[in-house]
C-alpha cells in the first residue's frame, strides 16, 4: 500500500506538473490543507494556522493570541502535503498492466469509473509567522503546489483528459490586529509562476512518460501572475468566541473577455489573478484565477477546562457582477458553494492545539480528519470529496490529503 501511494505521489511530481481542470464542473481547490479541510473547507472564520495564507489573511493574527506573542510565531518546514483520490489506485494499476498499444483495451475493461478523474497531488509551502511590529504580525514563505487530473471516459478508452498545472511563487503576508485580538485584518501578496497543461491526448502516451513529458513541455501554458487575497475577522464576545469572517481570494488584477465559464457554458468576461506569458492552450482554465468571496462563521464555547469544541460553517465562490465584468464565477451550484464543520481540541482555543478532531460536510459529502502537535512536528490527515459530475445528480470523488512539517 505504501509502495503504490510514493509511486503515485511520484507521478504527479516526476512530471513537474499538476493542477485543477474542469471535469465536469468541479469547483477549483485552490490551496487545500488537511485541517480545512477536515472541517468540510469551513476555514474562513478560524484561520488561526499557517493555512490563513490561503484561506483569510486576517488569520495571521490568530495563531498566537497577543498577549504571548512573540518575535516568532510560528516556522513550519517543509510543510509537505501529498495528496490522493480512491480512483488513483486501480487507475495506476490499469495503466501499469498494459503495453502501450493495448492501452485502451485494458482500460476499456477495467474498474475505472468513467465519471471521476485519477487525481494526486504534492505540495510543500515552508512559512515564518513572526511579529513585524505591535499589534502587526506578518508572515513569509515560499510554494510548490502540483495538481495532476487524467480523465479517460470507457466509451472513448482511447483518449485522454489531461490537467497537469505547477504552479511554485512566495507568500507575503501582513495583518493588523488589536490587542484583545478581537478584531484583525490582513492582506496577502503572492508572485506565482504557472506552468499549465490542459488538453486531450491519446491514451497510449499515459504508458510513456517520456512521451507525455514531450507533449506537456511543447504545448503548457507558462505565465506570471500576481495573486493577491484580503480577510478580514471580528469576535462578538470573549467567552464564547462567535467569529465572523470574510474573505476575497483572488483580488482582481486582470480579466478575460471571453473566458468559457464551465458552469454556465457561456463566454463571459471573468476578473481574477490573471496570467500572462506564452501560452500553448488559450483556452485553457488556468490562464486565470477568479476571484473568490467568502463568507463564515465559528463558534468555540469552552466544554472543559482541557478540551473544547468549534463549529464553523461557510458559503464561498459567492460573485460579483459589474456591467458585463464578473469577479467569480457565476452558476456555481449552491450545493457546492456550502461548507460546515466541527473540530474538537485540546489545549487553550486561543493556541495552537496539540491534538484535534475534526468531521464537517464538503459540497454535500463528510469530511474528517486529524492533527497531532508537539514542540517539534506537526503530523495532519484528512479525508474529503468532492462533487466532479456535471448534472444535477451528484458524484462523490474521494480524495485523501495529509501534510508533515518540523517545527522550528
Amino acid at each position: 500500500m505504501l509502495s503504490w501511494a510514493v509511486k503515485s505521489a511520484a507521478i504527479a511530481a516526476l512530471l513537474s506538473t499538476c493542477g485543477s481542470y474542469a471535469f465536469g464542473v468541479e469547483v477549483a481547490e485552490g490551496y487545500p490543507t488537511p485541517r480545512a479541510m477536515g472541517l468540510g473547507g469551513a476555514f474562513t472564520a478560524v484561520a488561526n494556522d499557517e493555512s490563513a495564507f490561503w484561506t483569510n489573511p486576517a488569520g495571521i493574527a490568530r495563531v498566537r493570541k497577543a498577549r504571548s506573542r512573540s518575535h516568532v510565531h510560528i516556522l513550519k518546514f517543509p510543510n509537505l502535503i501529498l495528496g490522493l483520490n480512491a480512483e488513483s489506485r486501480s487507475f495506476y494499476g490499469a495503466i501499469q498492466g498494459s503495453t502501450s498499444s493495448g492501452i485502451a483495451d485494458v482500460i476499456a475493461t477495467s474498474d475505472i469509473s468513467s465519471a471521476k478523474p485519477f487525481y494526486a497531488r504534492a505540495a510543500a509551502s515552508p512559512v515564518i509567522l513572526f511579529e513585524a511590529d505591535k499589534n502587526q504580525p506578518a508572515g513569509l514563505g515560499v510554494f510548490s503546489n502540483s495538481i495532476m487530473h487524467i480523465y479517460v471516459d470507457k466509451d472513448t478508452p482511447t483518449d485522454a483528459r489531461v490537467s497537469a498545472i505547477t504552479d511554485v511563487g512566495a507568500n507575503f503576508g501582513y495583518s493588523y490586529t488589536n490587542f484583545s485580538n478581537r478584531l484583525s485584518m490582513g492582506l496577502t501578496f503572492r508572485p506565482t509562476y504557472r506552468y499549465a497543461y490542459e488538453d486531450t491526448i491519446s491514451s497510449s502516451e499515459l504508458k510513456s512518460r517520456t512521451a507525455l513529458i514531450e507533449r506537456i513541455r511543447k504545448d503548457s501554458n507558462r505565465g506570471l501572475g500576481l495573486g493577491a487575497d484580503f480577510g478580514f475577522l471580528f469576535t462578538l464576545a470573549d467567552f464564547w468566541f462567535p467569529t465572523v469572517g470574510i474573505a476575497i481570494r483572488n483580488l482582481p488584477t486582470g480579466c478575460v473577455d471571453d473566458y468559457l465559464n464551465p458552469y454556465t457554458e457561456v463566454r463571459q468576461k471573468i476578473c481574477g489573478t490573471l496570467y500572462t506569458g506564452s501560452k500553448g492552450n488559450p483556452e485553457a482554465l488556468s490562464v486565470i484565477d477568479p476571484t473568490d468571496t467568502r463568507i463564515g462563521m465559528s463558534i468555540s464555547p469552552r466544554v472543559a477546562r482541557d478540551y473544547g469544541i468549534r463549529f464553523s460553517a461557510d458559503i464561498q465562490n459567492l460573485y460579483f457582477g459589474t456591467g458585463s465584468s464578473y469577479y467569480g464565477l457565476p452558476g456555481i451550484d449552491l450545493a457546492k458553494m456550502l461548507h460546515g464543520g466541527v473540530e474538537i481540541f485540546s489545549g487553550n482555543p486561543l493556541e495552537r492545539a496539540p491534538f484535534a478532531v475534526q468531521i464537517g460536510a464538503n459540497q454535500g459529502f463528510v469530511t474528517w480528519g486529524i492533527l497531532m502537535n508537539t514542540s517539534v512536528a506537526s503530523i495532519e490527515f484528512a479525508s474529503y470529496a468532492v462533487d466532479v459530475s456535471n448534472t444535477l445528480k451528484r458524484v462523490e470523488d474521494r480524495r485523501y490529503i495529509a501534510s508533515l512539517s518540523v517545527m522550528l
